[in-house]
């Protein structure tokens, strides 16, 4: 990260060190780390007005879901 603009050369070798590692992937659907998308930086977090945002956000996702 230090080094902007310029493109650090790779070893071939790691390429074959990750393909020896193996592994099987799940056959579970892949999910977003992001629970509640308006809350999602410290600005918003702050907000009085985005945090209800959030709570009527969310009680319309449970009503929908009820």
């Amino acid at each position: 990260m230090m080094r902007l603009d310029q493109i650090t050369a790779g070893d071939a070798g790691d390429i074959s060190k990750l393909a020896k590692v193996g592994g099987n992937a799940g056959k579970s659907p892949l999910r977003t780390a992001v629970t509640d998308f308006y809350l999602t930086n410290p600005i918003t977090r702050a907000s009085a007005t985005m945090a209800e945002c959030s709570a009527l956000a969310n009680s319309a996702a449970k009503t929908a879901a009820e």
